[in-house]
């Protein structure tokens, strides 16, 4: 299980907005500051996520939650989005490649748009499979609510 914390932004009968802090890996690097690839990361990545999340719990504005969500769920939307159309483009380029010259259509052309087309098709239908059949699936899941921390108060000492 993969786990984040977050903070309650909203709170309504059912249901809490929760923000969480994204995290590029190049905010763990020490080089961060000398890569062109960290100074894009840090120009263009949103820094903030805001999640609608179904809870039943007492829950208060500012109250942090920790949220989690299956590896193995992660890894199979990680394989659709970018190894199947990867697949597809490449499956498709090599099969256009020997079936549209029997076609009549011996100009590459022909072969980058086939490959264009069904990629885009492959993109449309993950988009399909991970907003509305595996919904439940892909989403983090409320893992647990955590309560408000008890402000210190300091001990008197008592002179003897």
């Amino acid at each position: 299980m993969i786990e984040e914390i977050g903070v309650i932004t909203a709170v309504d009968k059912d249901h809490i907005w929760v923000e969480t802090q994204i995290k590029t890996t190049c905010g763990s690097c020490q080089a961060q500051d000398n890569c062109a690839t960290g100074v894009v990361a840090k120009a263009f990545s949103p820094k903030k996520e805001q999640l609608i999340l179904r809870c039943r719990q007492q829950a208060e504005v500012g109250q942090k939650v920790k949220l989690g969500i299956q590896e193995s769920h992660l890894l199979g939307a990680s394989a659709l989005v970018y190894m199947l159309p990867l697949v597809v483009l490449i499956s498709v380029a090599v099969a256009g490649q020997y079936f549209l010259p029997t076609l009549g259509l011996t100009n590459e052309l022909w072969i980058v748009a086939a490959s264009a087309l069904a990629t885009y098709a492959c993109f449309r239908w993950v988009k399909t499979q991970t907003n509305h059949e595996h919904e439940h699936k892909f989403q983090p899941k409320l893992l647990a609510i955590i309560p408000f921390e008890q402000p210190i108060t300091p001990v008197k000492q008592v002179q003897s």
